[in-house]
């Protein structure tokens, strides 16, 4: 057999040699707790001389023990070999090689995963002056949390701030998002969480309303706290904690409640309706002045939900009817049918297995009121995509080093919406000429290496987008070709052809006729946004007039709309 690769795990693990191995069956179906996971690793793992085959043929049972102890996929490996010999009271690398069938100096390897294994309290070094190599024993500790199916929680241990412990928080939530693990599980994992850190204020804050709160509602609460504070939402609506539940009629009974305002999160003051928000339903809730500000107050959330994104839910973009040049419309359709959900996870499958990137990054470019923007949001609102807006001018800090962290808080925050999300989001960059523009050499000033550091850190994360980025601007002339290279779509928006302007005239002027839309569209040059300006001027007239609307007028408004045009593109000077 041949060496097998698997870039993933390089990192982690070490590559075999040639190795002829034919690794044991286990049952993908056996329900999974921490011994059956051990159980069905070593089954796999023994005498395979390593190879890198059983992270293939183990990965059910290595991902259920690195979720659940928060440990590295060899860390899992090397737990479950180490905790078969639960019963020796003297485990040396030796031993584990010897399980693996390789040399004892190749198993050496893992010396760092076993003294990691004792920092997490599973191991106790034994200390030997005769023994040349390091011996461990598994601890009661470890006996008693394999029997139990939980991480080990002891003394001492735990997190320093509230930073780390939602760190530790947004693992779980992954998990259990990715399903991974059970909503059983997820409960065990954050009590755990809370109680092993109840010297944390944030925590004692907390228990103060923990009495008022049932299971549930408790961990309902930290759910939503992981999404605003780990995703960047603002606010929840059902939706967004539907992955929670295993069973779908607690999410009901939970829904409901909250909207009676009957739910103890509501009557505790934790949780209330939305109302910072324009797109805000009664359906929608978020945390309290006192969560944010008593409870969460070393987390500065109120920094947090005025950041430079915002969260658009696809079922609050009004439809809307569009319409291209034929090259455009192509272009458009194509790019639409990749995003639709079944087929966008296909298409990423058959990347990843020819070791190409998965993300896709697009962009549209073409002068202004072409419909750039408005086609972001319209195929977001028919994929079922929800978008994540950045402003580009609330991103630029005047203080040098704060922008840098800005743009790395958007991508990290758009990686958990990904994560927590079932269809992936579109991360909009609009209007992003400032930001693709090319880079500034033998720079001197701050400002100027600032702007090249943003660059620096948007190409990197493009590089390894997991997900779609949209980015619309109105110049590319300047742009820099590093950022061209990454742009796997790149579609122009130019000015609609007669035909497309004929059509855009009758779709926004009713009773308008085909004959009169025609004459408009061939003697005015517009763009789509300057037609919808003659369209909302003729409403206006209407209104105020009380008459019906004639060529004639249209024709003023549009010789109105050529002077704004040409006030605009004056030259100033001699």
């Amino acid at each position: 057999m041949g060496r097998v690769s698997n870039r993933r795990f390089a990192s982690n693990r070490d590559v075999n040699n040639d190795v002829e191995w034919i690794p044991a069956e286990i049952d993908n179906e056996e329900t999974l707790t921490l011994l059956t996971a051990v159980c069905q690793i070593v089954e796999v793992a023994r005498d395979s001389q390593y190879n890198p085959r059983i992270y293939e043929v183990a990965a059910r049972p290595i991902s259920y023990i690195v979720d659940l102890l928060f440990l590295t996929e060899r860390q899992a490996v090397v737990y479950a070999l180490v905790m078969d010999m639960y019963y020796d009271p003297q485990i040396s690398t030796y031993d584990i090689g010897r399980s693996l069938g390789i040399s004892p100096l190749k198993a050496m390897i893992f010396r760092p995963d076993l003294e990691e294994l004792c920092r997490r309290n599973y191991l106790v070094e034994i200390f030997d002056e005769d023994v040349t190599d390091k011996n461990y024993s598994v601890t009661k500790e470890a006996i008693t949390s394999l029997q139990q199916d939980c991480a080990i929680v002891y003394r001492g241990a735990g997190v320093d701030s509230a930073e780390e412990w939602f760190g530790a928080l947004d693992k779980i939530v992954t998990a259990r998002c990715n399903r991974r693990i059970d909503y059983d599980t997820y409960c065990m994992r954050v009590e755990a969480l809370v109680r092993q850190n109840e010297e944390l204020q944030m925590i004692k804050r907390f228990k103060m309303k923990e009495s008022q709160l049932t299971t549930e509602e408790k961990m309902l609460f930290w759910w939503v706290c992981n999404m605003v504070i780990c995703a960047g939402y603002e606010a929840m609506v059902p939706d967004n904690f539907r992955k929670l539940y295993s069973d779908m009629a607690v999410h009901r009974t939970q829904r409901k409640s909250l909207a009676l305002g009957s739910n103890g999160l509501i009557k505790s003051g934790m949780l209330r309706i939305a109302r910072s928000s324009e797109q805000r339903t009664k359906d929608s809730y978020e945390l309290t002045p006192w969560v944010v500000k008593e409870m969460l107050a070393e987390l500065e959330l109120d920094s947090v939900n005025s950041s430079s994104q915002d969260v658009v839910e696809h079922t609050s973009i009004t439809p809307k009817q569009l319409f291209y040049n034929e090259r455009e419309q192509r272009a458009i359709d194509q790019l639409s049918a990749l995003l639709q959900p079944s087929r966008f996870v296909e298409v990423r499958s058959e990347l990843e297995s020819q070791g190409f990137r998965k993300g896709f990054a697009c962009l549209f470019h073409g002068a202004p009121g072409t419909g750039k923007t408005e086609t972001v949001l319209q195929l977001a609102r028919a994929t079922g995509r929800n978008l994540m807006q950045v402003n580009i001018s609330e991103v630029k800090s005047m203080w040098v080093g704060e922008s840098e962290k800005n743009i790395k808080a958007i991508f990290t925050r758009y990686r958990r919406l990904v994560e927590a999300s079932d269809v992936a989001p579109i991360l909009l960059f609009n209007e992003a000429d400032a930001i693709i523009g090319k880079r500034l050499e033998n720079v001197q000033r701050s400002v100027d290496k600032m702007e090249n550091s943003i660059q620096n850190i948007i190409l990197e994360e493009m590089e390894k987008l997991d997900g779609i980025l949209i980015a619309t601007t109105n110049l590319t002339c300047n742009m820099d070709t590093a950022f061209e290279r990454r742009f796997l779509y790149k579609i122009e928006f130019e000015k609609p052809s007669v035909e497309a302007k004929s059509a855009i005239w009758q779709s926004m002027i009713s009773g308008l006729s085909a004959d009169d839309a025609t004459q408009l569209a061939v003697k005015y040059d517009f763009s789509g946004g300057q037609i919808e300006n003659i369209a909302r001027k003729s409403v206006v007239d209407k209104i105020l007039t009380g008459e019906d609307l004639s060529l004639d007028t249209l024709c003023t408004h549009c010789d109105s709309e050529l002077m704004d045009d040409n006030k605009n593109r004056r030259q100033i000077g001699f």
